[in-house]
């Protein structure tokens, strides 16, 4: 379904291309059979979320999109930060190009024209704040589990959980208290590939996320808050580190349960199971939260800042579309 919102837009100087060089992880599919919330394994890495599935979703919504494997002679192009070496190899001459990178969990990239960034403290004049894509494919949590907190469960990469929560002391902790500790991680070892044994969009037995960095990464500026919209879409409480991500969406004390450390986290989840009304008050808010991140609005805010506000803060007429 065409998007409203992108109804004025016509003309080959409308098209913005998002580069997508390594396609192992389709393994032959063609991209525009796609479909996120039925492939959605493919979407497991970086690459595949901000270039792959943006192009896809744009597409599906109207959007005067191409996905490319070379660098285009003129016009937009949306590339991943692990690829933008890759893509200035091929560039011949930058006059009619505006680059656009994905920054994702990279450091600012200085020799992009703009940047597309996590949270809105990475904003500024060139970046501009996209929040990350939700989990596709999302299952939620079984309704029929009321407030019962069983299965406590984390989802992501270890290198992103904080080492005491990766230690079997942590497991046996909950195991002792009747819980079971739910560990879905990977070792990620490249982009281009897709993490078969994923379980990221399985929330139907999930009773408590905690998503705990190790401490040396709360203060990132590159972080995204896709761990919390996942869980707020999944109808599930959160505990989480004490980051600017996940502060700068906060609201209420029913957003999620801060920590700072796995003693911490689980009181956080005593209080949880000790507490009905405030498992079902977090859950009732984080619906209603997660409302901000639906896959309708994310394709507004790409609309916006690819087809007006990046025009208008480059003031190139190649790029005017009205």
């Amino acid at each position: 379904m065409r998007h409203r919102s992108l109804e004025s837009l016509s003309g080959a100087e409308a098209v913005v291309s998002f580069f997508l060089p390594e396609r192992q992880a389709l393994e032959g599919a063609d991209p525009l059979t796609l479909d996120p919330e039925r492939d959605w394994r493919v979407f497991g890495t970086g690459v595949y979320v901000w270039i792959l599935q943006t192009f896809v979703r744009l597409h599906a919504a109207g959007a005067p999109v191409r996905l490319v494997d070379r660098c285009p002679p003129a016009g937009m192009v949306v590339v991943h930060a692990a690829q933008f070496d890759r893509l200035l190899a091929e560039v011949g001459s930058r006059r009619a190009l505006t680059l656009i990178v994905a920054q994702s969990d990279r450091p600012p990239e200085p020799r992009a024209d703009f940047s597309i960034v996590q949270n809105a403290l990475g904003a500024g004049r060139n970046a501009f704040f996209i929040p990350s894509w939700s989990q596709p494919g999302l299952v939620p949590r079984d309704a029929a589990r009321g407030t019962r907190v069983e299965n406590v469960a984390y989802v992501g990469a270890i290198g992103e959980l904080d080492p005491a929560l990766a230690s079997p002391e942590w497991a046996e902790q909950l195991r002792a208290r009747g819980l079971h500790w739910d560990s879905r991680t990977i070792t990620f070892s490249g982009n281009d590939q897709i993490y078969r044994e994923l379980r990221w969009n399985d929330y139907a037995t999930t009773d408590v996320v905690v998503a705990l960095r190790p401490a040396a990464s709360w203060n990132a500026r590159s972080k995204p808050a896709a761990k919390l919209q996942n869980a707020w879409t999944a109808g599930v409480p959160a505990i989480v580190s004490p980051e600017a991500a996940y502060r700068e969406l906060r609201r209420s004390r029913l957003d999620y349960l801060e920590v700072r450390s796995a003693e911490e986290a689980l009181a956080g989840i005593e209080a949880l199971r000790s507490d009905p009304r405030l498992y079902t008050d977090m859950v009732t808010n984080g619906l209603e939260r997660a409302k901000d991140f639906a896959p309708e609005k994310l394709v507004a805010r790409w609309t916006d800042v690819l087809w007006r506000e990046i025009p208008e803060r480059a003031g190139s007429l190649t790029h005017r579309l009205w």
